[in-house]
């Protein structure tokens, strides 16, 4: 739908988007984030918990506005704003990438394709589990490429430096921090620079809703609040309505910080130039407005799109208006509920926008540059309270809140009092000089194998990755113990949004040499000598379940196995005992490959009752299996008229349950579905893409290595 808008010239890069962490974000190279859910559901616009199919933005970017020096009308460089058109160019999508610059990659992971290893003398170190690294401008009134003029853009003159951090850690897994440089690229000094970040936020779970593009109602039901302390916007799903309770969580837009900070304002909001500008400055001069998208259905002007240029008369009216005040509170409050005593103010349902926004700065020189960070933070709901009453009860937002101090307490690193100095006792590493976005270091992922068996899986893990770990600030190897963790059998059903979330803690081990944790030891979990694998060079030390104990695992149930590894702490500098991400696995427990004619081919659930506990509900959400299948074979069903229904190829070695809607809507999780080899799920929906009827079916195996043929029936009762 919005296709042509998206994508200026061939070096336009909309692919990339965080696949680490939690928090999935496309990111561009031409200032836009999200992507209008154009590539759903193969590409997260902003979706979080990660493959729970719950998107937080269609679109967003960097709004840039100041005076250049003697003029009197202010120039405001968006990278995106409210417009419905479908043209290719679009007046407010002004922002682009000159020829041959393109998306970087950089990891601080060892086995990441794009690791950096760090290098004191280098400006060019990852700072992340995965950085992407890009720039762009608002000095093209062209496309570079093909020289299609970009609608009613006068430029500000300001290139643009983009680096996004997203880490795998458990505690800061469901934050993706922008850091932005402004440099003025121009021969003039630019004058009350302001920095702003615009969003279309909508929450929603898609799911329910099918393609936003197609939805109707998508976008009309996410409400808006914003924290002044915490210099934190959010948007959440206001009503679920029309396709079932509201999505369970919050995206929030926090300003971590500026680097240098605006200027200084007295108590009546006049600028005050003082020695040192401080950090409540940058409370006091932080902005957020909201509105409906592109003027939908209001008559109140604080509510309406800004216009391209001030309006001396409407406070609210102009982009550069917008970035540098902020609306009324009691405006704000009306984002987030219906029913508002002032009806000018009652404003939802709608589809809104908003922006949160810093300034001024210093006048900018040419050359000069002006650092300005933002955070993307997914959160769930804490608690059971109706999403409608947010505004009423903040209880709601204890996690938003815990994950935005984590993301702050990222960017400020050894700035601990964030004052932009660095302070005494502040320099932890030693090397003289303040160092943002940085986070204490559990110790690495273990290396993980998983055996999945009949009513059983097995994990495997080896003992170098995690008990060899550095601490880089207790500067020590501190590693602890390891914990196991598994899902419940039917947690995909009863709450596929939550999957990723719902392991729960099966076992603990640690050393037993200290005062923390339980002191377990890990004799029953190590193996006596290294366990390994064809064509895998990993010596794998530890297995779970413990020796001699028989846990066992429902057959054709998906379940999430994962390992992680745990430190000591450090009571020196205040931490508590960190732990890993977890190194997940999808298993679905089956038997094993056969080739043996004395065993029958099952089929089960048989009979297939639909809304049983096994059936998710829809049509394209149920399955059967086969059992006991040969490695490899081709499984074909009939009805009882003899009526071919479908025809399956079976191949135990590479079978990870692709084409069952099931098993694909846990694709985003990027943890691929592991079946033991000798059984094989249908959807019940026919090779003409029709669910099949009540009734008794037919169907043949036939072994591909042996020629053998086998025959069986089962029911469908709906």
């Amino acid at each position: 739908m919005y296709a042509q808008s998206m994508r200026k010239s061939a070096e336009d890069d909309a692919s990339k988007y965080t696949n680490i962490g939690n928090l999935g974000v496309t990111i561009t190279n031409y200032g836009h984030l999200g992507n209008r859910h154009l590539t759903w559901p193969n590409q997260p616009s902003a979706e979080y918990p990660k493959g729970s199919g719950i998107e937080h933005l269609s679109i967003g970017g960097i709004w840039i506005g100041g005076y250049p020096r003697n003029e009197t009308v202010a120039r405001v460089a968006t990278a995106a704003v409210d417009n419905v058109s479908r043209n290719r160019l679009l007046a407010g999508y002004e922002l682009t990438n000159n020829l041959g610059t393109v998306i970087r990659q950089r990891s601080t992971l060892g086995e990441s394709p794009y690791f950096i290893p760090f290098d004191p003398a280098s400006s060019d170190n990852a700072i992340s589990h995965q950085d992407f690294v890009m720039d762009f401008t608002d000095r093209n009134t062209r496309i570079p490429e093909t020289g299609d003029s970009i609608p009613d853009h006068i430029p500000l003159g300001v290139d643009i430096h983009l680096e996004s951090y997203a880490w795998n850690f458990p505690f800061a897994d469901f934050f993706v921090i922008l850091n932005y440089t402004i440099k003025n690229g121009s021969s003039t000094i630019i004058d009350s620079l302001h920095v702003g970040l615009w969003n279309n936020g909508a929450v929603r779970n898609t799911k329910l809703t099918g393609n936003p593009l197609s939805a109707s109602q998508f976008f009309s039901h996410s409400a808006r609040g914003y924290v002044d302390s915490l210099r934190l916007s959010y948007v959440f799903d206001f009503d679920g309505a029309p396709y079932g309770p509201p999505a369970n969580s919050y995206l929030g837009i926090k300003l971590l910080g500026t680097s240098p900070f605006p200027l200084n304002r007295d108590s009546i909001g006049s600028l005050v130039i003082r020695e040192r500008d401080s950090l409540g400055d940058l409370t006091k001069n932080t902005y957020y407005n909201g509105w409906r998208f592109a003027s939908s259905g209001t008559s109140n002007q604080v509510y309406a799109f800004p216009d391209f240029e001030d309006n001396p008369g409407d406070p609210y009216r102009g982009r550069f208006q917008r970035l540098s005040r902020k609306m009324p509170r009691p405006n704000i409050d009306a984002l987030g509920r219906q029913n508002n005593p002032n009806p000018a103010d009652d404003i939802l349902p709608a589809s809104l926008s908003d922006l949160i926004s810093v300034g001024p700065f210093r006048s900018l020189a040419p050359g000069e540059r002006v650092q300005v960070v933002f955070a993307l933070i997914g959160a769930k709901k804490f608690g059971s309270g109706a999403a409608s009453q947010d505004y009423q009860n903040p209880q709601l937002r204890r996690n938003l809140y815990s994950n935005a101090s984590w993301a702050q307490q990222a960017y400020d690193g050894e700035d601990l009092n964030g004052n932009n100095t660095l302070d005494t006792g502040e320099d932890i590493n030693g090397n003289g000089k303040l160092d943002r976005f940085s986070l204490p270091q559990p110790p690495r992922q273990p290396r993980l194998r998983t055996v999945v068996e009949n009513q059983k899986v097995t994990l495997y893990w080896d003992r170098v990755q995690a008990e060899e770990s550095f601490d880089p600030i207790s500067r020590k190897f501190d590693f602890e113990g390891y914990r196991v963790y598994r899902s419940l059998p039917g947690a995909d059903i009863q709450s596929p949004e939550n999957f990723l979330l719902s392991m729960n803690l099966v076992g603990e081990y640690d050393r037993t040499d200290n005062f923390v944790g339980y002191n377990t030891g890990f004799s029953s979990i190590k193996l006596d000598s290294a366990k390994k694998f064809p064509g895998d060079t990993v010596e794998y030390w530890y297995q779970f379940p413990p020796k001699g104990d028989n846990i066992t695992s429902l057959n054709g149930w998906q379940y999430l196995f994962g390992v992680s590894a745990f430190d000591q702490g450090d009571s020196a500098n205040g931490l508590p005992s960190l732990e890993s991400a977890t190194v997940v696995k999808r298993v679905v427990p089956g038997v094993t490959a056969v080739s043996d004619n004395s065993k029958e081919i099952g089929v089960y659930p048989n009979p297939y009752y639909a809304n049983a506990a096994w059936d998710a509900g829809g049509e394209r959400t149920r399955k059967i299996y086969f059992t006991n299948l040969p490695a490899k074979s081709v499984i074909k069903i009939f009805t009882m008229t003899g009526d071919l229904v479908a025809e399956l190829q079976h191949d135990g070695a590479t079978y990870d349950g692709s084409g069952i809607k099931w098993f694909e809507d846990f694709k985003t999780t990027g943890v691929p579905a592991e079946f033991a080899g000798g059984e094989h799920a249908w959807d019940l929906i026919t090779k003409y893409d029709q669910a099949i009827a009540t009734g008794l079916y037919l169907f043949t195996v036939k072994d591909l290595n042996t020629g053998d043929v086998k025959r069986g029936k089962f029911v469908i009762v709906k």
